[in-house]
């Protein structure tokens, strides 16, 4: 019976359809098209089949723009192009329009009550139509120009829903998430922002929390907190000094269906809150997840609590799997230049960027095996300022949950800039622009972070080393900044500058190792020469392997792979130095990458993996992004390492490197 219930409503829906497409007419039938909604299918997903706007199917579909939401087996109607009204430039109405609508005239209908009913003037519909005499026919088609009706609020259940002022720099994620509720609910719930932007004042349809029958308050061993918008649960973890868990143990309704605005919680009064499941009880929580592992077949984290060894944390296994995450791709790939040369398959293989992008590509497929449920959409910026900013006017990019990329300082002020406004983040590799954003992640590490690293870890190192800095004239202010901050004694050995370039005494070397100690010499040049002088010198000094080398930077001057002999020098001299990746790749990684692109990955590939890994996995162990990079502390992936330090003006910045040494065997090791 239900079954043959289900035919008729689809059987008659159908004929409504057929009968209206009739009704106007054999050309009018020509202008649209019938679409039977797929199992999943949304309206944004059907709206990219035909190249159309959402908004355009709402208005031609009376039962969407109601706020009902799409069924599998649901016939639609579909506007081609030239079926959406573009009245000619010629007519000049006016006030400017925010839609058009078609209407058949029907029976005592006239041009004042039409104007009524769309709140439209009788003077554009005259003008729009063509009307002779201000005389309309019976069933006559009618084009209507529509304007909004600032006093005629939604007709709403006030005990399910309320009305939200959208607020400076919030788009439809930012008010959807206050809410609880998807940007696709909020959509349904607002018709007229589907494929529009949010203005600053305007009134939306949103739920309003129904809170149950509240028990009798425990005001003696409780504090009760309303949730306001734009709390999360970490922020409330460190208002009240209590671990998420036992928040979600206090509030079973938070555990089982999260964080919900205006909803009441309670907080226990005493610090010294526990109950039988809780003695190991975390009260930092920036101490919590500490380092973000990934071995061979799993990715934990280490988390400290107190005095304790570090405990591992799965961070895979505690992604949110519920949600879906919406990524914006935005990279210069300059597919028509591709197109145009006569090597293509030479730019392919050459093109970074494509490189970049096989690595992010790679990071998601990954994940979806996992079960996390990422969509994405790819924009190809040319590298133009302008092409992005035509991507920024045709597309809603406020509507993702983050955006990796542009590359180009002009074009990353461009995208960060307009997202700026709707807090939506924004991962660029590296910035070298002078603006303030808030919204941004910079995902590489600066050079200032990698000495800072290595001068912490010679520091730590230091007792009982003698500690040495050979540099040229160049760098001697480096050098003596450097003294200072190592902050333990320090032998400073300088070149000198001669007709011939930059040079060093091989004697002044010699005076400077103490060979009863072990010790730590620090090399600051970038003069090939001058490296060659001292790297031999101390190579011949090292009878003892008492010497290690260091260098602040990452730069591979160090490590000419066509020049075996000083390779061996810095094998021999145990030489360390800071990098910002491994460059190290898993085998199994790099097995997995050739089996789906049959080529091997380059370290732009492995950048782009580790990059997109570490972002979404934050993401899914937070409420956003943003909580993401600030809850969860130093992540390593397959060869980066992050740890974002936050400023409320400039946004995320990562600052995690390694420290890695050539061995005896010639090949790279991970120190630290």
């Amino acid at each position: 019976m239900f079954k043959l219930k289900l035919q008729h409503t689809f059987l008659y829906k159908t004929g409504i359809i057929f009968l209206f497409l009739m009704f106007f007419g054999q050309v009018q039938a020509q202008n649209f098209i019938i679409h039977k909604v797929e199992d999943g299918q949304s309206l944004r997903d059907i709206a990219k089949i035909y190249h159309i706007a959402p908004s355009d199917i709402v208005k031609y579909n009376a039962d969407l723009a109601t706020g009902a939401s799409l069924q599998p087996g649901q016939s639609i109607l579909i506007p081609k192009p030239d079926a959406v009204i573009k009245p000619a430039d010629s007519i000049k109405l006016a006030d400017k329009p925010v839609d058009y609508k078609y209407h058949t005239v029907g029976d005592n209908e006239t041009l004042f009550s039409l104007s009524k009913q769309y709140h439209s003037k009788i003077e554009d519909i005259v003008k729009l139509n063509n009307v002779e005499g201000y005389d309309i026919k019976l069933g006559q088609i009618l084009i209507i120009p529509i304007y909004p009706d600032e006093n005629a609020p939604k007709v709403i259940d006030t005990l399910k829903y309320t009305y939200y002022e959208v607020q400076p720099k919030q788009g439809k994620w930012r008010v959807a998430y206050d809410h609880g509720i998807t940007i696709d609910e909020l959509e349904r719930l607002n018709p007229e922002i589907v494929g529009q932007t949010l203005k600053i004042g305007q009134k939306l349809v949103v739920p309003k929390f129904i809170a149950s029958k509240e028990p009798v308050r425990d005001e003696k061993h409780y504090i009760y907190h309303d949730v306001q918008p734009k709390e999360t649960l970490y922020s409330l973890s460190k208002q009240y000094n209590v671990s998420i868990d036992d928040i979600k143990k206090l509030n079973p309704e938070v555990a089982e269906n999260g964080l919900k605005f205006g909803q009441t919680i309670k907080f226990p009064k005493h610090k010294d809150f526990n109950d039988e499941d809780s003695t190991n009880k975390i009260t930092d929580f920036d101490k919590k997840i500490n380092e973000l592992i990934q071995p061979q077949d799993t990715m934990q984290a280490q988390a400290y609590t107190g005095n304790s060894e570090p405990i591992k944390i799965n961070l895979l296994d505690s992604m949110r799997l519920d949600k879906v995450y919406r990524l914006a791709i935005l990279l210069p790939f300059k597919l028509k230049e591709i197109d145009n040369t006569s090597d293509i398959c030479d730019n392919l293989v050459d093109n970074k960027i494509l490189s970049y992008y096989s690595g992010i590509k790679f990071a998601i497929d990954s994940l979806k095996q996992l079960g996390l449920n990422v969509n994405y959409d790819v924009f190809d910026t040319q590298g133009s300022p302008y092409v992005t900013g035509k991507i920024l006017e045709i597309t809603d990019l406020s509507d993702y949950d983050f955006v990796i990329g542009p590359v180009k300082k002009d074009n990353i002020d461009k995208v960060a800039h307009i997202l700026e406004y709707d807090n939506t983040p924004v991962a660029v590799h590296h910035y070298k622009g002078d603006q303030k954003f808030r919204n941004l992640v910079v995902t590489t590490t600066p050079n200032k972070d990698l000495e800072l690293h290595m001068i912490q870890y010679i520091k730590e190192q230091a007792k009982d080393k003698s500690i040495k800095i050979i540099y040229d004239p160049t760098q001697k202010t480096i050098a003596d900044s450097l003294a200072v901050k190592l902050d333990v004694p320090v032998t400073k050995i300088a070149g000198k500058e001669t007709k011939k370039g930059l040079s060093i005494y091989v004697d002044d070397i010699k005076k400077g190792i103490d060979s009863q100690k072990d010790n730590y010499v620090i090399l600051l040049s970038n003069d090939d020469s001058f490296i060659f002088t001292v790297l031999s010198t101390l190579n011949s000094l090292n009878n003892n392997d008492n010497i290690t080398l260091f260098t602040l930077n990452d730069k591979r001057l160090y490590e000419d792979d066509t020049n075996d002999r000083m390779n061996i020098f810095l094998s021999n001299l145990n030489y360390h130095f800071p990098a910002k990746m491994q460059r190290l790749i898993d085998p199994k990684l790099a097995k997995k990458f050739k089996e789906t692109y049959h080529t091997l990955p380059d370290f732009t590939a492995i950048n782009g993996f580790d990059t997109t890994f570490d972002l979404l996995v934050r993401a899914a162990n937070a409420d956003n992004l943003f909580e993401g990079l600030q809850k969860i502390g130093r992540t390593t992936q397959t060869s980066k390492v992050y740890l974002y330090r936050h400023n409320p003006e400039t946004g995320f910045q990562n600052q995690g490197s390694v420290i890695l040494k050539i061995g005896k065997d010639l090949d790279l090791h991970k120190v630290e």
